[in-house]
């Protein structure tokens, strides 16, 4: 038991300097002011073509979304393993809350940048 815990801890740490660097990314791309185009359905070449449109940090900034779900989902693992039922609960919180926040950050580029209640 000892040793879930301790492996949950580092990757709790893991997960909040992965969100740290989340949110500065997410900044930095507001603050680059994204030109706006019209809003499209969703393909993948789309939507990484505008993300490549957007400039240099839209597509890192995305690709850390991509990381921070893939750490959610082993960070959900570990907690499973415990068998301690609040550790249990934080871990389908934190899948959720960080799958909420991409689907977010998927219809803002999908919106072609434009609708800043999507993210």
């Amino acid at each position: 038991m000892s040793s879930q815990l301790k492996r949950l801890r580092v990757m709790t740490i893991v997960m909040i300097v992965l969100l740290f660097l989340q949110y500065e990314l997410g900044i930095s791309t507001i603050m680059a002011d994204i030109p706006s185009r019209s809003p499209f359905s969703f393909s993948i070449a789309a939507f990484r073509g505008a993300l490549e449109q957007a400039g240099g940090i839209a597509p890192v900034h995305a690709g850390f979304g991509g990381l921070l779900i893939i750490a959610a989902v082993i960070n959900l693992i570990l907690a499973l393993a415990t068998k301690v039922r609040s550790v249990q609960i934080l871990g389908v919180l934190n899948l959720f809350f960080i799958l909420v926040a991409a689907g977010g950050g998927l219809f803002f580029v999908l919106s072609g940048f434009q609708n800043d209640n999507a993210s």
